[in-house]
């Protein structure tokens, strides 16, 4: 495949992001599926139309033509060649035979007398996968018709019309293969999967030549990660070798999920997500090396081209080459204590370091395997040395927010529990000393990639039970498990939506005000305003993970408000959108700037592809803020709205026009804009006095207000237009002050677009309610992100006023 590392990257973030499992699009190509008349009349080959719609429906947008062109190149074929026997569809009933389970492929009837099989594979044309991947390399390669170049264009060698290379068909199996690759799933059904797809001529075994186009596809995915094959692909054919256990020369599906479970670099280069099952056993990664690493099986250098590689643990870091990966110890960390012992001290978890060092007893220069490294504490020392140092582990610099393993107990073994929780097999118990542990929540969803990224990277830093994949996990999941830790705390990393979703799984805990542990936040993406807030940045940048773990157990804890919101329809029965939160801990906003924030919302659904870049989105936000000044959709706002505030009525016709009202808990708003402002003493001579206009006579002062996030009150503000919010996020105005209350109801008599902490949505003529729901506890950075720009000092301000 001639995808560069950049297009397959975006194509495997596109996937992340599907909400279509194969196993149910592969329904659409049968006789009365949606896709079936895209099929040619052989059953399993589409054209360019045919692929380009079967991709848009999978992914749920349409992709980048150049992405699109460029993967459909990679599967074309030559017109005219030979076509494999069996049907496409046939293949599609045997997938869906899957689901009964390992134990009852015996029930196919596909174990037939070695003659019989023999008869078969004489009979079967060759595979349709050893001609696509044949053409592949001779059509689709540097020497051949078209050239992949570094900036994502083509060279076109030998003057051969791309659009004629685009009227070819290509085989569909192929693809679905390639496209399950991608998709999140257990390794087991991944494994089955990929059988029965390369299973081509569909006896119920790979022969010689179907598992050649597996060491192709592996091969591939290999290349994508920029690592050389010449070591990997004699190391992968004598794997697929032993994968055969009966020397047969052909591959049954029992052998292939026996094996595959097995083989680590099959289960990595096929793409299939190993997870932590056993504990003690190592997770393992592809990796490039930085500076020179040593296999701890071999002991020799990691060396490739463009590199050093190998396979190393993402847990513990045991290194070792694709080839000695069979050879290395089951030796990784333990995460829990199977078998308790009263007063328990934590232990070092000694690994042979492979790579230098100084010694920390003596210090003088570790070689490589002359001294070992303690995996928890981090300390190196000469072999020599070792018994000179302290037996108990400290868990080192990160010890105030590491769980040890020695307070991680099977739940069974508590005789003294009193309730149990369903489908938990673990329990904890609170540490001693000063500590407080930290679970930590991550949203691999925002941000692009970068929560994968630093999934993997807590994972070493703490104890991997602390750390919580929200797309596999809900936020419950580890939240019971560190419901028995007296003191502790929460790091989310996501966006704003993110630590909302878990706050709310917090309130169903049932904690107590003094239970309850404190919410830290590692911005990803963009927005991140309660982030900002809160002294943690507007987005992470790659910054050092030991060094935030630091920043938060220097951090203080303050209590934020949040409030419930209830909306009652005016006409009962009418469809609607339905309601994103119920819960406001940002700002709810009505009118002007949902409108705006509404309309980029449908339109990003509909063309995510367009929407792939801050500045883009910035320039659409521009365009539709435009179009949105042009029409004036909102100026008569005070005749569509009444609105009470403690009671009392908001005349929000006093004054400017208003065509937007906004609702505020916590100081930033739009990517670290402040409505409210500052407090201010006294207004000058020529400030327009209406601007902080009171709601009665004894809100005389409301200029002088203080916006606090844990004083039970919320303020409330209008919009006068589209310029005035660009003057807001400029920081030179502020929005028109209305009140600051403790309750708000506000009545629609039309449809309005409303948002919820950036969630849009339209809503019909109502009644809306909204009341002081808890307080929180929170944790503050010590210090903000420096903002190199003029609002550096407005910011400032921003956070005194959330720190209060």
């Amino acid at each position: 495949m001639l995808l560069s590392p950049e297009q397959f990257a975006k194509l495997t973030e596109y996937a992340s992001y599907s909400s279509h499992k194969l196993p149910d699009m592969l329904q659409w190509f049968t006789p009365n599926g949606m896709l079936h008349k895209y099929l040619y009349d052989d059953g399993q080959t589409l054209d360019f139309d045919g692929f380009t719609h079967f991709l848009n429906v999978y992914f749920g947008a349409d992709l980048p033509s150049d992405l699109t062109q460029q993967l459909f190149l990679s599967f074309a074929y030559p017109p005219g060649v030979q076509q494999q026997r069996s049907s496409f569809l046939s293949v599609v009933q045997n997938v869906f035979n899957i689901d009964e389970g390992i134990g009852n492929f015996e029930k196919q009837n596909i174990y037939e007398s070695d003659n019989k099989l023999q008869q078969v594979n004489e009979e079967r044309r060759p595979s349709i996968f050893e001609k696509t991947f044949h053409n592949v390399k001779s059509v689709l390669t540097t020497s051949s018709a078209t050239q992949y170049l570094s900036d994502g264009r083509y060279k076109d060698n030998n003057n051969i019309n791309i659009d004629n290379a685009l009227s070819r068909r290509i085989p569909l199996k192929p693809l679905v293969c390639y496209l399950a690759l991608l998709e999140v799933a257990p390794p087991e059904e991944k494994l089955q999967f990929v059988f029965h797809v390369y299973d081509s001529d569909d006896n119920g075994y790979l022969d010689s030549t179907e598992i050649e186009c597996i060491i192709e596809q592996m091969m591939n995915v290999a290349r994508y990660q920029q690592w050389d094959t010449i070591e990997l692909e004699p190391i992968l054919r004598k794997m697929m070798q032993d994968i055969d256990y009966d020397k047969n020369g052909i591959v049954s599906l029992e052998e292939w999920i026996r094996g595959g479970l097995t083989t680590i670099p099959l289960l990595v280069l096929l793409g299939i997500d190993l997870e932590m099952k056993e504990d003690g056993s190592h997770i393992w990664k592809l990796r490039h090396f930085s500076k020179p690493t040593y296999c701890h099986v071999c002991c020799s250098l990691l060396v490739g081209w463009g590199g050093k590689q190998g396979l190393a643990c993402a847990l513990c870091k045991y290194t070792v080459h694709e080839r000695c990966v069979l050879q290395a110890k089951n030796n990784c960390i333990h995460t829990y204590t199977a078998y308790p012992k009263q007063d328990m001290k934590m232990s070092h978890h000694w690994s042979d370091s492979n790579n230098t060092g100084k010694c920390n007893k003596c210090k003088v220069t570790v070689g490589i395997f002359q001294g070992k490294k303690c995996r928890w504490c981090n300390v190196l020392l000469h072999d020599s040395c070792i018994n000179e140092w302290i037996v108990e582990c400290d868990l080192g610099p990160l010890s105030y927010h590491v769980l040890p393993p020695i307070n991680i107990i099977p739940s069974f073994l508590d005789t003294n529990k009193t309730e149990t929780t369903p489908g938990t097999l673990l329990q904890t118990t609170t540490p001693s000393g000063n500590k407080r542990p930290l679970l930590v929540l991550i949203n691999p969803k925002s941000g692009g990639r970068q929560g994968e990224r630093i999934f993997r990277k807590f994972q070493y830093l703490l104890n991997p039970r602390q750390v919580y994949n929200l797309t596999k996990h809900p936020p419950d999941v580890g939240l019971k498990l560190f419901k028995g830790i007296k003191n502790c705390n929460v790091l989310v990393a996501g966006g704003d939506g993110t630590v909302g979703w878990v706050l709310e799984a917090m309130d169903k805990m049932n904690y107590t005000n003094e239970n309850r542990p404190p919410v830290a936040v590692l911005p990803l993406g963009t927005g991140n305003d309660l982030a900002r807030c809160l002294k943690w940045g507007g987005g992470y940048e790659n910054e050092s993970l030991t060094d935030i773990l630091l920043n938060i157990e220097k951090a203080t804890h303050i209590y934020m408000d949040r409030w419930q919101i209830t909306i009652e329809p005016t006409k009962k029965g009418e469809k609607q959108d339905p309601q994103p939160y119920n819960i406001i801990n940002n700002y709810f906003s009505i009118g002007v700037d949902a409108s705006i924030a509404h309309r980029f919302h449908m339109m990003r659904e509909k063309y995510p592809e367009k929407f792939n870049s801050r500045m883009r989105n910035k320039l659409w936000y521009f365009e539709l803020g435009t179009t949105e000044t042009l029409q004036n959709t909102y100026k008569n706002l005070n005749e569509q709205i009444d609105i009470l505030c403690d009671g009392d009525t908001i005349d929000i016709g006093d004054g400017p026009n208003l065509e937007g009202l906004a609702l505020l808990n916590i100081p930033s708003i739009y990517g670290g804009s402040n409505m409210w402002g500052t407090a201010k003493k006294k207004l000058s001579l020529w400030k327009n006095t209406s601007l902080f206009s009171p709601i009665n006579g004894n809100s005389t002062n409301l200029h002088s207000k203080v916006q606090d996030i844990g004083d039970k009150l919320i303020e409330v503000v209008g919009l006068e237009s589209i310029m005035q919010i660009s003057q807001i996020k400029a920081g030179v105005k502020t929005a028109r002050r209305l009140a600051q209350c403790g309750t708000v109801v506000i009545q629609t008599h039309k449809s309005f677009p409303m948002q919820i902490d950036g969630e849009p949505w339209l809503q019909k003529a109502c009644i809306l309610q909204i009341t002081h729901k808890n307080q929180v506890p929170m944790l503050v950075g010590k210090c903000g992100k420096k903002h190199f720009n003029f609002k550096f000092f407005r910011r400032k301000s921003v956070d005194s006023n959330c720190s209060r």
